[in-house]
């Protein structure tokens, strides 16, 4: 399995970050940090250089900086990204969050540092990984024609916008939303198999209702869970996401540096 997006950098981890890395490590072959400004970008690489053989770094920015970014920090995110690109595998998380941002005009920051952003990507050579909270339309209209691969992450969205994505080959990322959203499960059963991801979204949306902090060793239950949407063995259904978040990030067949 691939947790095909996480943030181990949070400061939940602080105490134990290489107890959390070394139960992933039993059941996963590789995890995706996705860093959301220059901060936190730092410290996902720092991460990656203690464990390069299994950890793979993004490089974005939340939508919710994204929405007050002024031009000279914008420049400062995208100077500093430019730096790391040898380093990193995808640029993202970036895109719009509608349900946090409510300003009309903010919204359009938001979509502004997403056309930035696809730009970035297509220049770099790197895939583009999405954040479209309640905003999936918009985002959708601003990437439809990207020259570079989209991943549309730990979507929730309807059958039908997931319908449009995946007609456009671009990728979607399930998250433990999927084991407690009967809509979604529906949406999971009706989509191409080779363009389905799995993803914690870590510290966040743990599947484990009396452990708070989710970690990408609980991914396995997001796997299960769409193995039986399908009627699949967990096997296949690990063995095929895991082959297709390595096509989207480009990571070498055992997915190590």
């Amino acid at each position: 399995m691939i947790d095909a997006h996480c943030h181990l950098y949070s400061d939940k981890y602080d105490h134990d970050l290489d107890e959390v890395i070394q139960r992933a490590r039993k059941s996963l072959e590789a995890v995706i940090i996705s860093a959301v400004d220059p901060d936190t970008l730092r410290k996902s690489l720092s991460i990656r250089r203690h464990h390069p053989d299994f950890i793979h770094v993004t490089a974005g920015i939340h939508p919710r900086n994204a929405a007050r970014m002024s031009k000279e920090e914008s420049a400062q995110l995208w100077k500093t990204i430019r730096n790391a690109k040898g380093e990193i595998v995808a640029i993202g998380e970036v895109g719009p969050d509608f349900h946090h941002i409510k300003d009309s005009r903010l919204r359009q920051r938001q979509l502004m540092v997403l056309e930035k952003a696809m730009e970035q990507a297509e220049a770099f050579s790197l895939p583009l990984v999405i954040h479209a909270r309640q905003a999936e339309e918009a985002a959708l209209e601003v990437v439809s024609q990207s020259r570079t691969p989209v991943l549309f992450h730990c979507y929730a969205g309807t059958g039908q916008m997931a319908k449009r994505i995946t007609n456009l080959g671009f990728y979607l990322s399930f998250s433990a939303i999927l084991l407690f959203d009967s809509l979604l499960q529906k949406t999971a059963t009706n989509l191409p198999l080779e363009l389905i991801l799995t993803e914690t979204d870590s510290p966040a949306l743990s599947p484990q209702p009396k452990q708070r902090r989710n970690e990408p060793a609980f991914l396995k239950a997001i796997v299960y869970r769409l193995a039986r949407l399908l009627n699949y063995p967990p096997e296949k259904i690990a063995s095929i996401t895991a082959a297709n978040a390595r096509r989207f990030y480009r990571l070498p067949a055992n997915a190590s540096a």
